[in-house]
């Protein structure tokens, strides 16, 4: 009888102190992350950040999976496939126009990555020299459409300008032949891509040339905002200290996505992280802090949409986006 009530008090002091070891240590709430395409550069920060503990501090079990471009990632976090997902500006504008519930809550490039590459032997010092020139397209590429924007504010005829459509990898391929002069490039992808490859470049950015739009964003159901607005704002500002620790140590970000992906090329994705951590900052207001977005690239953003991308809509830009996350 003792023996039984020993044996019965010891387990009960066992569950007891189990009881109290567990209980600071909340589950974690489940959430995944769709990132805008293919594991690149700027990805490190998500890995990085993961692999540091950032998440997981704020009580989130993060699981990242690449995705298929930015209208595919609106998609899936639209559905509910996943909690949040990275997502250019316009797409987010483009798909919430079409009844998609997504908000952008955080900004990770706030300078568009969006530019012109041109063989430096091609004559082309300024972007007026463009007339006369070819340059590689890809239908359905998100920066084709403002490219009538970035004619009109340099004051080029578009009607001397000619293109070449051919798909993603056969621009590359295009003007390295020599086939075209120029091609449509993300400063951060195919300029770092054709540098790699030894080709000599100048190169124009959209921003630089008076068209800057919402780089990549982080989005999230509306339903997530109203629901769980405490897990938004818990997975921004992790993202936030993800995005600091990348900075300060870049090669070790780098390290923490090569080993998410190991048939990466490391160079690359080295290359890759500089270029985006150039364009985290708004040129229309540099000063602010990462993160925050500036109204006026987003009243930008949608403008052009509706006046080259056939965007119709009476929604105003606050509709899109919201700081409340990143300046609570």
């Amino acid at each position: 009888m003792k023996t039984r009530t020993k044996h019965s008090l010891s387990g009960a002091i066992l569950m007891s102190l189990g009881c109290g070891l567990g209980s600071p240590a909340v589950a974690a709430d489940q959430a995944t992350l769709r990132l805008n395409f293919l594991l690149s550069g700027v990805h490190s920060i998500f890995y990085y950040g993961k692999q540091q503990g950032v998440y997981s501090a704020e009580g989130i079990d993060l699981t990242i999976g690449e995705g298929q471009g930015s209208v595919r990632t609106v998609q899936v976090v639209a559905t509910g496939s996943d909690t949040f997902g990275v997502a250019d500006g316009g797409s987010v504008i483009a798909g919430a126009t079409r009844g998609a519930p997504v908000v952008s809550v955080m900004g990770i490039l706030n300078t568009s990555p969006y530019g012109i590459s041109f063989r430096a032997d091609a004559g082309v010092s300024t972007i007026k020299d463009v007339e006369g020139k070819t340059i590689a397209v890809q239908n359905g590429e998100a920066s084709l459409p403002l490219l009538a924007a970035v004619w009109k504010a340099n004051g080029v005829d578009a009607s001397k300008v000619k293109t070449l459509n051919v798909d993603g990898p056969g621009k590359i391929v295009a003007i390295l032949q020599k086939r075209v002069d120029g091609t449509l490039a993300g400063l951060e992808n195919q300029v770092i891509v054709l540098n790699q490859k030894g080709l000599d470049q100048k190169v124009f950015s959209f921003a630089e040339l008076g068209v800057n739009t919402e780089g990549l964003t982080i989005i999230a159901n509306q339903s997530t905002i109203d629901q769980k607005p405490d897990l938004v704002a818990r997975f921004v500002r992790a993202t936030r200290k993800a995005i600091d620790l990348t900075k300060a140590n870049p090669d070790q970000a780098v390290e923490a996505a090569y080993e998410a992906k190991p048939q990466s090329d490391k160079a690359l994705l080295k290359d890759q992280l500089v270029a985006s951590l150039k364009l985290l900052n708004s040129p229309t207001d540099p000063s602010l802090e990462p993160g925050v977005m500036a109204p006026e690239d987003w009243k930008r953003t949608l403008d052009l949409m509706k006046q080259y991308q056939d965007v119709q809509t009476d929604l105003p830009a606050e509709h899109f986006y919201t700081n409340r996350f990143v300046k609570p």
